[in-house]
């Protein structure tokens, strides 16, 4: 711990229900983070203001004179599985600002193997913190540089943007370069490990934000869509027959990587099923309004990133299990594994819906 030149408390914490949470499977490793209670309570929004620590390389931790990673930058299930470097600090005037998570970065294993899981984060852990940049009380500490390693993808500068108002600017620096400044801005995080459950105030944002957008000509977007791993992990191993049922009930698969951005977005934004494999690219139910979560799991225990989320934005969510095969693999190791769809429950499961 660093102690803080200041604190900005920015309201109190909210409470997330979670009807139905008791009857799912979900996995000891969310277990033990606290997860799968009736009700979910969210941290308080905060933002610190710190002096004589070095914003490690990567932009995403800060470490204290000792070369120690400051707690605030951290959640709970990092700890002991991130490392920083504040070697070779280049030197930015006035103040900068951290709001990237460290599982983030590339560098880590899971990120590697589930390149969506960057967009998971950066939609549930690092707009929110950033968002909190804008809050009026915060406009007090004067102008902040917000720092951005490498270049932001498509998705992160334009929701960057526009949450922020031109009120932060944001800088892109080296990612394998330390940053060191006279203060440090570090927003709070405002969600949960393994859980994606945003607060109201985020989820409205993003709601105005997308229904914003000009929509198409009516028809011209899918209303029902398979979320498409084929060629990343998890793959189906029983495609085939996956594919006659989607097919069964008008399921139209898409790449949310290769579409264009606005059609990505208004596509989630006006689905009304959506339908992926854990850690394939689930968050964008994030944009969606009606939709109905399907979530077809890898193994029989529920990682419940996905069923947070659309509990949060209330979109109903059902988790179909993988048959039972025997394995003893844990939930997280499955996710980079192949997996079966059990067909016949999904084909009834689309029936209802």
């Amino acid at each position: 711990m660093v102690g803080p030149t200041e604190t900005i408390h920015l309201g109190g914490n909210e409470t997330v229900p979670c009807p139905g949470i008791e009857q799912l499977p979900i996995a000891p490793s969310a277990r033990h983070l606290g997860l799968g209670t009736a009700a979910l309570a969210l941290p308080a929004p905060k933002v610190v203001v710190l002096r004589d620590v070095v914003v490690g390389a990567g932009a995403a931790t800060v470490l204290d004179r000792h070369g120690r990673i400051v707690a605030e930058s951290l959640t709970s299930d990092m700890v002991g599985r991130v490392t920083a470097s504040g070697a070779d600090a280049v030197e930015i005037d006035g103040t900068v600002a951290v709001y990237r998570s460290p599982w983030a970065d590339a560098r880590l294993q899971l990120a590697e193997a589930l390149p969506r899981a960057a967009d998971y984060h950066l939609l549930v852990d690092e707009l929110p913190r950033a968002a909190l940049l804008a809050q009026p009380a915060v406009g007090r500490i004067g102008p902040v540089r917000l720092l951005h390693p490498g270049r932001r993808s498509p998705l992160a500068a334009r929701l960057l943007d526009q949450l922020l108002e031109r009120r932060v600017e944001v800088v892109e620096v080296d990612p394998d370069r330390a940053v060191r400044a006279a203060r440090v801005v570090l927003p709070g995080y405002v969600t949960r490990p393994m859980a994606g459950a945003v607060p109201t105030w985020y989820r409205r944002w993003i709601d105005r934000y997308v229904a914003g957008l000009s929509t198409p000509s009516a028809g011209s977007l899918p209303q029902r869509l398979f979320i498409d791993t084929a060629t990343r992990a998890p793959r189906v191993r029983n495609r085939d027959e996956l594919d006659r049922v989607l097919r069964r009930h008008r399921v139209e698969s898409v790449d949310p990587s290769v579409m264009d951005l606005d059609e990505r977005l208004m596509t989630f934004r006006d689905a009304r099923v959506v339908i992926g494999v854990t850690g394939s690219g689930l968050a964008d139910v994030l944009f969606s309004r009606r939709a109905t979560v399907i979530e077809l799991v890898p193994g029989r225990e529920l990682l419940p990133h996905a069923y947070y989320l659309a509990t949060s934005k209330g979109l109903p969510h059902h988790a179909v299990l993988e048959p039972p095969d025997g394995g003893r693999l844990s939930a997280e190791r499955r996710l980079l594994t192949d997996t079966t769809v059990d067909v016949a429950s999904l084909d009834r499961l689309l029936e209802r819906s």
